[in-house]
């Protein structure tokens, strides 16, 4: 008799430890874009190279939770993938190997002892947003050619602070709690990037869904 179940495996084990740090790690990076607002004690050009590093590093750091999370696929273990940091060339490479390999926000509530899921639908980060957004933070971290300085005057660098405030609440929708499925549906993760039963740390939970009949 065949198992209705499959059996969870260390690599499935050992994702969920991994999205768990970097949720850590994605929570003190919106921290710091808040606080930097909030004590503003450096130049505004200054302001706006710290909050568009954290954007980027925001955007690296959902690329690797959706490779780590995707591990299970044998073309997502290539050393040339593991080594590469450019979240546009992680999205497009797993965008590849499975349509809907990303993060889906959701809400989840408890009713009666069991767990009700629900999507989120819009007002998240989306594939196309990161990716856009990680060029755009590419564009604003580089100081400029010499052409490009002696032909600008002068003037102060003014802060968008709206436009980085929608960013940052769009990681904020897509990590607070989401679902990744595996390529067969059988896998997935239920990531909390902040739990009381943690002591306000992330939670990842892996759950496997019935094998096919």
């Amino acid at each position: 008799m065949s198992e209705k179940y499959p059996k969870q495996t260390k690599q499935q084990q050992e994702a969920a430890r991994e999205i768990a740090k970097l949720l850590s790690e994605a929570a003190i990076r919106m921290s710091a874009i808040d606080a930097t607002f909030k004590n503003q004690v450096y130049p505004a050009s200054i302001v706006v190279d710290f909050t568009y590093l954290q954007l980027r590093m925001l955007c690296e750091t959902v690329a690797l939770i959706c490779l780590v999370a995707h591990g299970d696929i044998d073309a997502s273990r290539t050393s040339k993938l593991h080594k590469d940091y450019a979240a546009d060339n992680i999205i497009n490479k797993l965008e590849q190997l499975h349509t809907g390999f990303y993060p889906q926000p959701i809400t989840a509530s408890q009713t009666l002892g069991d767990i009700n899921i629900e999507k989120i639908p819009s007002g998240f980060l989306t594939k196309s947003e990161l990716v856009s957004l990680y060029h755009e933070c590419g564009t604003k971290l580089h100081r400029g050619s010499l052409a490009k300085f002696r032909s600008t005057s002068p003037k102060a660098h003014s802060i968008d602070v709206a436009k980085i405030q929608i960013w940052r609440e769009k990681f904020v929708i897509l990590l607070n709690s989401f679902h990744i499925a595996s390529l067969n549906n059988l896998s997935h993760y239920v990531c909390f990037i902040s739990s009381q039963q943690y002591n306000g740390n992330p939670m990842v939970l892996h759950a496997l869904s019935p094998l096919p009949a």
